[in-house]
């Protein structure tokens, strides 16, 4: 076993927050169990890489325990270090300082994973009840937001497009008729509509950007095409003290997916096979292989790592790739404004390998063929996973607005709290009527 207890020689010293490098100096790590240590190990030594909110999870158990006594650290950690025993771990092939494949096949195999995993959930969240025991039990009323956009190039029936959604929210006409024939109503959304006393009326971006909370990573736009991410990379709108959005766009990615693909079909089918390419993968500089709005934020860049070794779809489909990412930012970092948009995807090639990270476009020397039907059904059961995935997590259990807009029906379905409400006017709902709303909401 490859137990290395209290692994300080991983990381520097002088990163952490002043409680995180108290506790590590008093020995936090020791007093953690086993199948504990990766996770903890992994996390330090990616600090630099981490969103506030994965650090705050870190922190606050590390804090936590170290203000523990001998008696009261064993009471916590007594279930997790029994069933490890039941488990035999420290007779197996363990990592301690970083997460691997190898880790979580033999964790999953064990008749005890289940038990396991609820008695560590138990753990994170007496340290999560002690940090806000400790800051007052102040209860998160931030409002947030999630918008999905359907484009105009998917088909969708009227009769169907909501019918995923059980009627949990509530279906409202649009009028589309001002908009620019060459501008998406999204991005109207976000950029601002020209008002009838003003030039713009201010957008989206700009009210979540400029909250007085905002933070790294508390906004995000993900897309499946280039069109959205171009036009605010082009915009350049980075302002002096306000948060700038991170951006993903599928198409803008080709490169580094590309890359990843490469790399991930020299894999032979075998466990140490698959951890020797992930950890190359995880070694090497992406930077290259990045647009400039990803490689110039190494938190993002080290995300669409993790993305591409996490998710098989992510590497090769659009749609998928959108809500993977969403996903993921929704359990990583929490953001109080989540753009999506999906977008038109190829038809599947015969004889490729989709689960093994074949690229189509490598492999096959078929032409590709957009597929609009199909690439509309993802996009109608993948909106609905989005907003399912951030219903996970406390943070959007309340105080939040999903909204998602069809524009081939000039149609949204709009999932709110009864206190937010559109002016009490007939329908159609004009865009800058929406957009009103969506700015007083987020802002």
């Amino acid at each position: 076993m490859t137990a290395q207890f209290g692994a300080r020689n991983m990381v520097e010293a002088d990163r952490y927050p002043g409680q995180v490098e108290e506790a590590l100096n008093q020995g936090v790590l020791k007093r953690l169990p086993l199948t504990f240590l990766p996770f903890v190990n992994q996390q330090l030594h990616q600090w630099s890489y981490l969103f506030p909110n994965e650090r705050q999870s870190v922190e606050r158990l590390l804090v936590y325990v170290a203000h523990l006594n001998a008696e009261q650290s064993r009471a916590l950690f007594h279930d997790v270090v029994e069933l490890e025993k039941r488990m035999g771990v420290r007779q197996w092939q363990f990592s301690t300082t970083e997460q691997t494949i190898q880790n979580s096949s033999q964790l999953a195999r064990s008749p005890y994973f289940q038990e396991w995993r609820r008695a560590v959930q138990t753990v994170f969240d007496a340290a999560d009840r002690n940090a806000r025991d400790s800051n007052g039990n102040t209860e998160n009323t931030e409002h947030r937001l999630v918008l999905l956009d359907i484009p105009k190039s998917l088909p969708l029936t009227s009769a169907t497009a909501w019918s995923r959604w059980q009627g949990m929210g509530k279906l409202i006409q649009l009028d589309l008729g001002a908009a620019e024939p060459k501008i998406s109503p999204l991005q109207v959304l976000l950029a601002g509509a020209p008002s009838a006393t003003s030039n713009s009326s201010g957008g989206i971006l700009r009210a979540a950007r400029s909250r007085p909370a905002a933070a790294h990573a508390d906004t995000w736009v993900i897309e499946a095409g280039i069109e959205l991410i171009d036009s605010l990379v082009a915009a350049n709108t980075s302002t002096a003290g306000v948060s700038n959005p991170v951006l993903l766009s599928y198409g803008r990615l080709d490169s580094c997916r590309q890359n990843f693909s490469h790399e991930m079909n020299t894999m032979r089918k075998d466990l140490a096979d698959a951890d020797a390419v992930f950890d190359r993968l995880r070694q090497v500089d992406i930077s290259p292989w990045c647009p400039p709005e990803v490689a110039a934020d190494p938190a993002v860049m080290e995300f669409v790592r993790s993305l591409y070794l996490s998710g098989n779809g992510a590497v090769i489909f659009g749609n998928s790739f959108v809500e993977w990412a969403a996903s993921e930012a929704f359990r990583r970092a929490r953001p109080a404004l989540l753009v999506a948009r999906f977008g038109v995807r190829s038809k599947p090639k015969p004889f490729t390998g989709v689960a093994v990270f074949d690229n189509p476009e490598q492999v096959n020397p078929l032409p590709a063929v957009d597929d609009f039907e199909g690439s509309a059904v993802d996009a109608q059961m993948l909106a609905l996973y989005v907003w399912l995935a951030a219903g996970r997590y406390e943070e959007y259990q309340r105080s939040t607005v999903c909204v998602c807009i069809a524009e081939s029906l000039s149609q949204a379905y709009v999932v709110a709290p009864p206190e937010f409400t559109l002016e009490q006017e007939s329908e159609p709902v004009s865009l800058y009527r929406l957009g009103h709303a969506l700015r007083n909401w987020i802002g």
